[in-house]
Formats: C-alpha cells, structure tokens, sequence
C-alpha cells in the first residue's frame, strides 16, 4: 500500500511540474538578452538591462540618466526627444562593440543631489516622457546604428567627418545652422597674455619652441574645412591638429581666430563643441519653429534612418 501511496504522489508531482520544465526549455531562463543578442539583430534590439560597473540596471533608467548627462532639460522637448534617439542610438552601438564602453550616465542618487527633490520629480517626467514617446526607435544607416556625434552649437553650419576627421561618415554631412548665432555659447573672446600662450604651447607641444615676442606671427592656421574650423595649426616648428591646439587652451571650439591686441592676443571663437552631428541649440531653435524631433534627426543626420527595434521605419 505504501509503494502504491509513493508512486501516485511522485506521479502528481511530475504531472505538476513538467508544465514548467517545458516552459523553461522554451523560453529560457534569461530574462534579458546577452550583447551577443544584442550583436546579432542589425536593427539594435535592446536588452532589458545592461551592465555597469558590476552592477545591473535597467535599460530604460541607464538611458534617462545618459540623456541627463548629454542635454540641459530646459530645452526644448523636441530636441530633448531628438537627444533620446542618439542617446539610445549611442548605447546600442556600444553594445554591439568588444569592448561594450557604455555612455556616461547619470544615477538617480547624483540626479537628486543636483536637482533636489522638486527638481528631480519635474525633470525625470521630462525625461520618462522622451523615452516613453522615442521607445526603441534609433539611427541607422545600412541596418547599423551611425555614429551620433552631437555639440552644443555650431559656428553657423556642422562639419563634415570626411574634412574634420579624414573618415567617410555619410551621416555626419555639413548642413546649414544659422539658427545658432543668436545663442549666448556662439561667439567668445579671450585675452591671453604673450608669455602665458607661449608657456602654455611649449609646454604641451615641446618641439614648437615658441617665442614670447611676436608669438602671433608664430602661429598660423594652415588648413581649415568648409565650416572655418582650424584642421592644421603651425605653432613654430611644430604642427598640430586644430583639435590640439583648442584642447590646449580651453577654447570652446577649433573655429577660433588670432589677433594680437594692445599687446596681448586676442583669441576669438565661434561655436561651443566640435561641430559634428547634431546641433543642440539648432535643434531645440528647430522645435521652437515648429519641427518635431524627426524633422529634426532627418535634418542633422541626413542619410540616416530612424528605426523602431523591429526595423520599421
């Protein structure tokens, strides 16, 4: 009788649970993809949560906090969706590299320190609202997420990657930005003194072996691209990149300009960033006339597509 009782219980157990094996051998027992997942879908399928610092979050916060760090959220919410599709365009590229470095992202500890808690629940509505409206859409072009560089404002137009960098991006073309000559960011001048310049260049370039006394004749932009960004600067017997030469200083960008004035040198910049891509200020300058954030990526980004996970357009 006992033998009998043992193999009827054993008989219900296994009636009760092959349901959930069979469940288990279907599905998986993942509940989120692996970048190799990730690697394989063209279109950028997004896991449901990614990895950092030891530490697994989910996907849709790790891109609140990127948007956060990438986009002031006084903006305009158009452009501030516009910045959710790069912002999501960059993690799924990032993803589908070896070395997976992801964007910089915001937490919502640091995001409540630098608000506080007013400023935090206003500003993660902004920024739920963007994701929520962009949900899986990013940029591609070929079926592969593009490389969505952005800036701040540009010096009147966006370079090309081919004349700023030497790298055929046939999404990061030059187009048109006058919009950004009203913003606060688009013209700045300094004044450095003679022996501050020199120091400062023979320092961080040692070959140049600059002068003090006519130090601006010493220094000259031998190239610059379609959008008057420096490319070649000769700084006495050295040449470096325009990039180089900004970077050194501290200027907001590589569209600058020299003058030497009552005996000081003048340095005259245009634009804050490097210019490629996206113009943050144009964009939300876009949004205010009326473009939505579409019309605005497809303006930027002029040979790319904005896809949904599925692919659709």
């Amino acid at each position: 009788m006992k033998e009998k009782l043992k193999t009827f219980f054993a008989v219900c157990v296994l009636i009760i649970t092959i349901p959930y094996i069979v469940t288990l051998l279907f599905q998986g027992i993942e509940t989120s993809p692996s970048p190799e997942k990730v690697k394989s879908n063209a279109q950028g399928t997004m896991p449901f949560t990614v990895k950092t610092d030891g530490q697994e979050l989910d996907v849709e916060e790790y891109l609140a906090g990127i948007v956060a760090e990438e986009i002031p959220l006084d903006a305009q919410p158009e452009a501030i969706k516009a910045q959710a599709v790069i912002a999501r365009t960059e993690l799924v590229r990032a993803l589908a590299t070896e070395e997976q470095k992801l964007p910089e992202s915001m937490s919502r500890e640091e995001m409540l320190n630098l608000w506080g808690q007013d400023g935090f629940e206003k500003n993660y509505q902004v920024l739920e609202e963007a994701l929520e409206t962009t949900k899986g859409e990013i940029l591609t072009l070929e079926g592969k997420p593009i490389w969505a560089a952005f800036h701040a404002v540009s010096a009147g137009k966006t370079r090309t990657a081919e004349e700023a960098l030497a790298v055929e991006q046939p999404c990061l073309t030059s187009v048109d930005s006058v919009v950004d000559i009203p913003s606060p960011d688009y013209l700045k001048v300094i004044f450095i003194k003679k022996n501050e310049l020199a120091a400062k260049l023979n320092q961080a370039f040692p070959d140049a072996n600059l002068k003090e006394e006519g130090i601006v004749e010493q220094i000259s932009v031998e190239k610059r691209d379609s959008g008057d960004y420096a490319l070649e600067v000769q700084i006495g017997a050295s040449s470096i990149s325009g990039e180089d030469f900004r970077n050194c200083l501290g200027l907001n960008s590589a569209c600058f300009f020299l003058k030497e004035v009552e005996g000081e040198v003048r340095i005259v910049t245009k634009g804050l960033g490097h210019g490629l891509g996206l113009s943050q200020y144009g964009a939300s300058e876009m949004a205010k006339e009326g473009a939505d954030y579409r019309e605005i990526l497809q303006y930027y980004y002029q040979n790319a597509e904005i896809v949904k996970e599925n692919g659709h357009t």
